[in-house]
């Protein structure tokens, strides 16, 4: 295990191997770097995979939950990194909110990636949790008291699935993420803290274009989080993009993709 020590908290990683080919992959909400250990069976000699655990996950650490995770800050962590592991170019991959945080690092270094490889990433199109957590004012605190006190939020989820409104596996997928005091604390200072870190879709498009940056798209045919048709709007204007959908949910979406690769 690897700790980069910044002015913003400590960013635990591992690093596998010393190929020329530098990939940075970031994993979901609620996972720590072994969400990809599956995916260490994909990567050849002239590979060197450095796998991160996401500031409030796993053994990484935010000094200040006061302390937002702008775009300029997030830039400048990437560049130590590059510094201390001596590395120009690389590739991206990232699933769920590791999309997120590739499509940001893609717009803050597009001419350095290599390739991006995007599993039902989180800031194309954001869902109701996501939107809820960046209201301004009484809205967040109203989630604020949802994360902390949630049984009268659960109940009316499951009312709500029972009427056919909510899909099964979304309230599935809330309650894994919220079942403990210390995962809804989670949940709630990852939100806030990454706020700032919005893509803007019209720059990476633009991107990806000029660059003629390598993409590809994986989605899961039964993820009723992120599906192929809520993306749709930005893969549509990526002539280039290579779109995939697998027979498979959100959570199984790594280890599908690993086996499709293979």
């Amino acid at each position: 295990m690897k700790y980069l020590k910044t002015n913003f908290g400590t960013l635990a990683y591992r690093r596998y191997g010393l190929g020329k080919d530098t990939h940075l992959l970031f994993h979901g909400f609620g996972q720590n770097m072994k969400a990809y250990d599956s995916f260490l069976n994909l990567r050849k000699e002239d590979d060197t995979f450095i796998i991160f655990d996401i500031f409030y996950h796993g053994q990484s650490s935010w000094r200040s939950v006061n302390q937002k995770l702008t775009k300029n800050i997030w830039k400048e962590i990437i560049i130590q990194l590059m510094n201390e592991e001596r590395f120009h170019s690389f590739h991206l991959i990232g699933y769920s909110m590791g999309g997120k945080f590739s499509l940001v690092t893609y717009e803050l270094f597009p001419t350095q990636v290599k390739s991006l490889l995007l599993m039902a990433p989180d800031g194309i199109k954001t869902g109701f949790w996501y939107n809820m957590a960046t209201f301004p004012g009484v809205l967040n605190r109203i989630f604020k008291h949802v994360v902390l006190h949630p049984n009268r939020f659960f109940k009316t989820m499951s009312f709500l699935n029972s009427l056919g409104v909510l899909e099964s596996s979304i309230v599935k997928f809330v309650k894994s993420q919220m079942k403990t005091r210390t995962k809804r604390a989670q949940v709630y200072f990852t939100w806030n803290v990454f706020k700032p870190l919005q893509p803007n879709l019209g720059g990476i498009i633009k991107s990806i274009r000029s660059n003629r940056t390598p993409i590809n798209l994986i989605t899961g045919k039964f993820d009723k989080m992120v599906t192929s048709k809520n993306l749709e709007k930005f893969s549509s204007k990526i002539p280039s993009i290579i779109q995939i959908e697998l027979e498979c949910g959100h959570n199984d979406l790594i280890e599908e993709t690993v086996k499709h690769l293979s």
